[in-house]
């Protein structure tokens, strides 16, 4: 095409768009809801996989013991060859490290006081790899009570990552074919109103797929507008949101800069292609027929 092609189909393109305004903006947003749904599930599956990157990569594991069996329980697996920094807290000092988080509501404090917070023996590792081996051992074991360990952690988190996926995908996938049929009735509506334009363009011999590329270009100009949008509220939860969470949890690990272009680059292409095939679909059939 030459360059008065491109300008007209420009310029026939800002009309349709202005034609339905409505329409135009219904498909705006519902794009935006979808791409920025998303955004927010990619981010959280990147954050919580960094935050199951530094669990499993802990090397500390804790184990409840009976009344009376801390030191003796202590002295056994400092002798492992697997064990390292083998310490003894008591109950008194786990109630002591927790009173920080009951400042001024010393009742639910106090309700710890009476003997069910059993002491406990803290050790490393040498070989985080070994840790559910290791707590399976130790499970059932005299005068152990539980044994906790990062990789139970670990498994609660890919499971959270699981779960958001399953219910986050149906949703996307809901908002998207939503999305697709509002882009799609947006085009045929307006071919619909242009119906008698459109027959007189083709039958002055103008190339249909100069015609069929301006309401491609409608598709391209709602899917950018819509994906800008996601974008740019994907951006300013991963400033606000996400880095806060960082401050608050440091040595959760945090989301690079990496990871926000990324999902936003997904977001602008899904955007794009949605938007365009719902446009030539709707346009196929219908420019073939005029």
């Amino acid at each position: 095409m030459n360059k008065h092609q491109w300008q007209y189909m420009f310029h026939d393109t800002k009309l349709g768009l202005k034609r339905n305004k409505g329409a135009v903006m219904a498909s705006v947003t519902l794009l935006f809801i979808a791409l920025c749904l998303i955004g927010q599930l990619l981010l959280v599956r990147a954050y919580i996989t960094e935050a199951v990157h530094y669990v499993e990569s802990q090397v500390a594991m804790k184990v409840y013991v009976e009344d009376g069996m801390a030191q003796e329980v202590a002295a056994i697996l400092a002798e492992q060859s697997y064990t390292k920094d083998v310490n003894v807290e008591t109950g008194a000092e786990m109630i002591a490290s927790l009173a920080f988080f009951f400042e001024g509501r010393t009742h639910l404090l106090e309700s710890f006081t009476d003997g069910r917070v059993p002491d406990a023996v803290k050790f490393s590792v040498k070989d985080a790899e070994m840790m559910q081996v290791i707590a399976k051992n130790l499970e059932g074991a005299s005068g152990i009570v539980s044994v906790v360990y990062p990789q139970q952690m670990a498994q609660i988190l890919v499971s959270w990552i699981e779960t958001i996926e399953l219910y986050g995908v149906l949703v996307v996938l809901l908002f998207f074919v939503v999305a697709f049929m509002m882009v799609y009735s947006t085009c045929h509506l307006a071919m619909y109103k242009r119906q008698q334009e459109l027959k007189v363009k083709l039958l002055l011999g103008m190339n249909p797929k100069i015609v069929r590329m301006q309401f491609l270009m409608e598709g391209v100009v709602l899917g950018i507008s819509g994906a800008c949008i996601a974008m740019l509220t994907t951006a300013v939860s991963y400033y606000t949101v996400y880095a806060g969470i960082h401050q608050a949890v440091p040595y959760l690990g945090k989301l690079h800069t990496m990871d926000l272009v990324m999902v936003c680059s997904v977001q602008l292409v899904m955007g794009v292609f949605l938007s365009v095939l719902a446009s030539y679909i709707s346009t196929r059939d219908v420019i073939a027929d005029v």
